[in-house]
């Protein structure tokens, strides 16, 4: 049984990794949030992060903790880089002095968004505070010697009172307008988790795309979430990015090819369709 650590357990992404990981090894959440998946209240700049992880000794630490609001990110530069940076090094520092393994989960936003299909051989230039930030946690954690970082991007999935782009759209009552020129591939967090506990039982190394199978504009997202929720489609209005006036730039045509890391695994990805089809199957098993 590995000893587990997952930042940011109160989180989207980092309770949905404890729960899959909680039945087959012994697991820790830490998260600046209470929840049932944080076992330890603690803020990864806290100068007290030491001496936790020096008492849970965690055999990988899996880092899904970060600050990813894009536009509060560009207005915030330095809470965004004592957040995702300063506070990836103290995790890296002390797996670095005990000879420990992290798992990063960064995002597609390290690409500039202009080629598509961006691979792990692609050459990174962030565009905003948020994707310089991942980037640069990206290099603190490649000075180890045992490390996996994973880009995913959209992470999507049932998450009551949640926040994703899905349970966005599930909870429309009026009219909203979704970009048609923000390209990416959409990741199911089931999925994510699986492949993370595979990565974690093969004890794989390196860089790896962890996108979704396919390259699909935010507006046709949208539009087969409506299709498969019965939703009314009316109320999705297809907007170009600019007019937004957001603080941050974002990488528009940013599809990625996760094949390597499937490969690798051997794991055959759900289709977008089929994900969400078992995620109205889960919504009416559980109401």
């Amino acid at each position: 049984m590995v000893k587990i650590l997952v930042t940011g357990s109160a989180g989207f992404l980092g309770k949905n990794i404890f729960n899959q990981l909680k039945d087959k090894h012994q697991v820790y959440g830490i998260s600046r949030r209470t929840s049932q998946t944080t076992t330890h209240p603690m803020d990864i700049t806290n100068l007290d992060m030491e001496q936790l992880l020096n008492k849970l000794n965690p055999d990988i630490i899996v880092h899904t903790a970060a600050l990813t609001g894009v536009d509060y990110c560009e207005s915030h530069k330095e809470e965004a880089w004592k957040i995702n940076v300063l506070g990836t090094e103290n995790l890296v520092t002390w797996c670095k002095n005990n000879n420990k393994k992290i798992i990063y989960i960064s995002t597609d936003y390290v690409y500039p968004g202009i080629l598509n299909n961006y691979d792990e051989t692609s050459e990174v230039n962030p565009v905003s505070v948020y994707g310089i930030t991942k980037l640069e946690a990206e290099r603190k954690v490649q000075t180890l010697k045992n490390w996996t970082i994973l880009r995913p991007t959209v992470i999507f999935g049932y998450d009551f009172g949640g926040n994703n782009f899905l349970m966005q759209m599930l909870a429309l009552k009026e009219k909203r307008k979704i970009p048609f020129d923000q390209i990416s591939n959409p990741t199911d967090v089931k999925v994510l988790c699986k492949q993370i506990d595979k990565i974690i039982d093969s004890k794989i190394e390196g860089l790896f795309i962890a996108t979704g199978p396919e390259t699909i504009d935010r507006y046709k997202f949208a539009l087969l979430i409506a299709k498969i929720f019965n939703l009314d489609k009316n109320l999705l209005e297809s907007t170009s990015t600019a007019e937004f006036n957001q603080i941050a730039k974002r990488p528009l045509n940013n599809g990625t090819n996760s094949s390597k890391i499937r490969s690798i695994l051997n794991y055959k990805c759900p289709t977008l369709h089929q994900s969400l089809e078992a995620i109205k199957n889960q919504i009416w098993t559980t109401a």
